[in-house]
């Protein structure tokens, strides 16, 4: 019952981490300050203080685990190399356990799905500064050939909790003034809400076979246009209004990739699978009565 998490104090790390602490679990974490340590202890988590370079501490921490979830990203210019030798360590320090090692990937590797809507059998794309998560997806499925459980985590656009990609559009779109889409905003994405994201990796850590790979989305889609309505209506932005890729890439930077294309995601492997059902408020109801509410109190 003892869970090892890196990424713990993260947007996803952490909800994960409250759902095993309710579930009975001694949970560990990685955590790179001793302020973030000591405010972990409050919330009954056992802090291990070091980052992915810390080879030796992944390792032990590991080896005293019942099970691994590893959630934590460098944003650097490293992060490739950072996450390629963690997780080789990590499951170095598994092989012949028969232990869970849960990796989380992401569906940007699928590229613009167009109208297709995709599935985990469905062949990737992945633009050259993705192609090392796809070969990571590939490390970790095949090591389950090392007797350990492995299993890779997609989750599409999470939301919920007032945080995550939704929560800094909304800090954009207040600073800005403006709530804008490209083009005519027609593509589209679909959603997990965070908690419901931290069920299906509760649910994944039980009962998973070794090898196991799961996109992590509700059935809901939305289309970018309705998101940045959405967003414009509770910052009280009356602009909304599209504007060109190449204005979006001046104002957004390689952020607007993303909004340009379309994530259609099938998540319903895990729900065959896993007996995991997506619950929560959709996204729409989350950003317009929920939790993001907060957040229309920031000042421009």
């Amino acid at each position: 019952m003892r869970v090892f998490i890196t990424g713990i104090t993260g947007y996803v790390g952490s909800v994960v981490a409250q759902h095993f602490l309710s579930q009975g679990y001694q949970v560990s974490g990685l955590i790179r300050s001793q302020e973030k340590a000591d405010q972990s202890v409050k919330m009954g988590i056992s802090p291990i203080i070091g980052n992915l370079a810390d080879l030796s501490v992944l390792e032990e921490s590991v080896r005293k685990a019942d099970g691994v979830i590893h959630t934590a990203i460098s944003h650097t210019p490293d992060m490739e190399r950072l996450d390629v030798f963690a997780v080789k360590t990590m499951l170095d320090g598994l092989e012949g356990t028969g232990k869970p090692f849960i990796y989380t990937s992401g569906t940007l590797i699928y590229n613009d799905t167009f109208q297709n809507v995709v599935n985990e059998d469905s062949d990737l794309n992945p633009l050259p500064f993705l192609q090392w998560k796809a070969n990571q997806e590939q490390e970790v499925l095949a090591a389950a050939q090392r007797n350990i459980r492995t299993i890779v985590i997609r989750p599409t656009l999470i939301y919920g909790r007032g945080g995550g990609l939704v929560q800094a559009t909304i800090k954009r779109t207040k600073l800005s003034q403006s709530a804008n889409y490209i083009n005519d905003g027609q593509n589209a994405w679909s959603t997990i809400d965070v908690d419901d994201l931290a069920n299906l990796y509760a649910s994944a850590y039980s009962r998973a076979k070794p090898g196991s790979l799961f996109n992590a989305a509700s059935r809901e889609l939305i289309t970018i246009k309705e998101l940045m309505t959405s967003v414009g209506k509770i910052v009280g932005v009356d602009k909304i209004v599209s504007w060109s890729y190449e204005d979006a890439v001046k104002a957004i930077g390689p952020a607007a990739w993303g909004s340009s294309i379309n994530q259609r995601v099938s998540g319903l492997r895990a729900e065959q699978q896993l007996q995991w059902r997506p619950t929560a408020n959709s996204i729409l109801k989350e950003i317009e009565e929920g939790s993001y509410q907060t957040n229309t109190k920031i000042k421009p």
